[in-house]
């Protein structure tokens, strides 16, 4: 019996040891720890008193045997219910306490009353000692102990069997086993001697039970197996911080992060680390603060602040460091990637750009070269087409209308006499008044316009503008006649705009009209002419112009200066000229003449000779540009094609080569002085 005793105490002993050494620096349940603490005592107390000589030693042994008997199954009571995630009432767990410590102290009290032993003496079982007892009243206490906490243990794993799926059935059926065999093996040992003590093995087959549930519950514990894989990985740095703010400790990656926390100490502030310090001051200055990031040797680190609250009252906080250098550099390809396309999208916008404005330049262009072809058959209105834009699109303006608006109609100002190309130009230059059938004929330059137009403008309003704009608002214009509102819009602008403009513009026979003369034959077209409300806004216009400055503010005359050391060529063209009585020549010998001359009086056109004494025609081009932009044009003998492109890089205008073509000369002079340059003077 002895030899049993050791062994059931050594492996009591052994189970314990094991429980602590095996699952060390683990999450151990506290139940499993307190029961193979009690098991093992329990185990050294039965060795003990077989070990007795002396009835008093054999009762010290007996209370130090009876703390499992005591308190093994209530333990294991909550032991069940820890595992099968049952919450016992507070008052329930006090009262079984209290009621097992009332037994223990009956036991622990023998010696001064006789309520739980009458008698005790002691006797031999084989080579061991066994106390002999006579029980009182309160040992009928110790059966709801023994048998009362085995029905709970019982009942709670039923119910966990039936109603708990999130409790792994191995661990419950290992428990049922449990009580299967703590009952068996008691029975069993009081059937075959009563002095046997069996508690002492059912301990240690407990203890193995014990150990293996505990190794599945283990498993089964998330929270456990969480923080033993964080734990593991060691890739999340946490610093911990009191409510105070300062330093409680760290873990092995924190450190590795902030080498000089191994410096830090406890219970003080942390110093000598510029990067938490600001982390901490940001804390203290923002109490909502629970975000940061920071970059430290190349790697990047997303920061938590996580506070520890207990009943609602702040103990401290948690700094969580989580490295994610890898997603922050993939973040920032991806940036960089989207600037690299950013940049390829702006830059294909501004070539779009440029060619939605080359485009726009071109049709400008076209525009400005078809409103310079009508002005070409009428020499005597030049410049009419481009002051009709003009004051179309100030109206336009005054009206209401959007920029675009009011650059269409600037176009369709440009163009609205385009139609003048299909009229001979023996009837557009006639002098005097023309009959019915030349009248009729310049009748149809609208409708020839409004075909020419209407395939190329790219939107409708040019043509129809063109078409109507001789159409009068009380029915009686051409060509069709058409009377108030059914007269596009376009058209009605257009028309105040071209009568006012023949009336403001000077003539071959007259020049422009007074402005009260213009006011009163505006106001009188108003209701029959003109759509009286555009008529209306032209008169408003005419009112605020105090100083006549919108009439026709250049002269008909053009002044020529001719710079040739031959007077022949002098007299050649003043020949060639001759029947054009708005063009003056002046004529000079030589370069330096020339420039004498550009200093005191203006000129609408130079005709430079290339070839002269002392000053050539090159140099004195150059000396001219220093100070005039007035348009030249050199006359030569030459006719080397390649001599043109050094003659536009001195900023000659164009050439003529001798001998003079008199039609030729003719053309070039009109062309150069009457040429307008049009521009897109509206902004997008």
């Amino acid at each position: 019996m002895i030899v049993y005793y050791l062994i059931t105490a050594g492996l009591g002993l052994i189970n314990l040891l094991i429980l602590i050494f095996a699952f060390e620096n683990k999450k151990v349940n506290y139940y499993f720890m307190i029961l193979m603490i009690i098991m093992a005592i329990s185990n050294g107390g039965y060795l003990a008193l077989g070990l007795s000589d002396t009835v008093e030693e054999a009762v010290l042994a007996n209370k130090i045997a009876y703390i499992g008997g005591c308190f093994t199954s209530p333990i294991m009571i909550f032991l069940i219910c820890s595992i099968c995630k049952i919450n016992l009432n507070k008052w329930f767990r006090i009262g079984i306490y209290t009621y097992c410590f009332i037994v223990y102290g009956m036991i622990l009290t023998t010696d001064y009353n006789k309520l739980y032993y009458t008698s005790t003496d002691i006797d031999e079982f084989g080579n061991s000692t066994v106390l002999v007892n006579s029980y009182g009243p309160g040992h009928t206490f110790f059966y709801f102990i023994l048998y009362g906490t085995i029905i709970i243990q019982i009942a709670i794993l039923v119910y966990s069997v039936k109603k708990k799926c999130s409790v792994s059935r191995k661990t419950l059926h290992s428990f049922i086993m449990l009580e299967i065999l703590n009952v068996g093996l008691f029975f069993i040992g009081r059937i075959i001697n009563p002095e046997l003590e069996v508690m002492p093995a059912l301990y240690v087959f407990d203890g193995w039970i014990f150990l293996y549930v505990h190794y599945r519950a283990r498993i089964y514990d998330v929270e456990e197996n969480v923080a033993f894989s964080l734990e593991k990985k060691q890739k999340n740095g946490y610093i911990l911080l009191d409510r105070h703010l300062n330093y409680l400790g760290c873990n092995k990656t924190a450190e590795a992060i902030f080498p000089k926390l191994a410096e830090s100490y406890v219970d003080l502030e942390i110093r000598g680390i510029p990067k938490l310090e600001a982390i901490i001051k940001k804390i203290k200055d923002d109490k909502q603060q629970s975000n940061f990031t920071f970059v430290d040797n190349d790697k990047h680190y997303e920061g938590h602040i996580n506070r520890i609250h207990h009943n609602d009252k702040n103990y401290g906080y948690m700094l969580e460091f989580i490295e994610d250098t890898e997603k922050w550099k993939y973040i920032n390809l991806i940036s960089a990637y989207n600037g690299e396309l950013q940049d390829k999208v702006y830059e294909q916008t501004e070539t779009l750009v440029e060619q939605q404005k080359a485009i726009k330049d071109l049709f400008v262009q076209t525009v400005t070269a078809l409103s310079e072809a009508v002005d070409a058959k009428d020499r005597y209105t030049s410049g009419h087409s481009k002051r009709v834009a003009e004051y179309s699109r100030m109206l336009a303006a005054r009206m209401g209308k959007t920029k675009e608006e009011q650059e269409e109609i600037y176009r369709a100002g440009l163009l609205h006499d385009i139609g003048k190309i299909r009229i001979p130009v023996e009837i557009i230059n006639k002098a005097g008044k023309l009959n019915d059938e030349e009248y009729n004929i310049i009748k149809i330059h609208p409708v020839t316009g409004y075909h020419i137009l209407r395939g190329i403008s790219g939107s409708n309003l040019i043509a129809m503008a063109t078409k109507y704009h001789h159409e009068r608002y009380d029915g009686k214009g051409y060509p069709n006649g058409l009377e108030g509102e059914q007269i596009p819009e376009a058209a009605r602008i257009l028309g105040v705009a071209d009568s006012y403009d023949a009336m403001t513009s000077n003539r071959s026979y007259r020049k422009a009209l007074p402005q009260e003369i213009v006011r009163a034959e505006i106001e009188k077209g108003r209701g029959t002419q003109f759509d009286p409300d555009i008529a209306d806004i032209m008169l408003q216009m005419i009112d605020e112009d105090k100083d006549y400055a919108m009439q026709q503010a250049d002269s008909m005359q053009r002044r020529i200066l001719t710079v040739d050391d031959e007077r022949i060529n002098h007299k050649l063209i003043e020949r060639i000229m001759s029947d054009e009585p708005m063009y003056e020549i002046i004529s000079v010998c030589s370069g330096k003449e020339a420039l004498e001359v550009l200093d005191i009086q203006h000129f609408d056109l130079i005709m430079l000779d290339l070839m002269m004494p002392d000053m050539d025609g090159l140099e004195t081009l150059r000396e001219i540009r220093k100070k005039h932009q007035t348009p030249v044009v050199l006359m030569t003998g030459d006719k080397n094609l390649a001599m043109s492109t050094e003659f536009a890089a001195l900023g000659c205008d164009d050439y003529v080569t001798k001998p003079f073509l008199p039609l030729l000369i003719k053309e070039v002079i009109y062309n150069m002085t009457e040429r307008t340059t049009i521009e897109n003077d509206v902004t997008d």
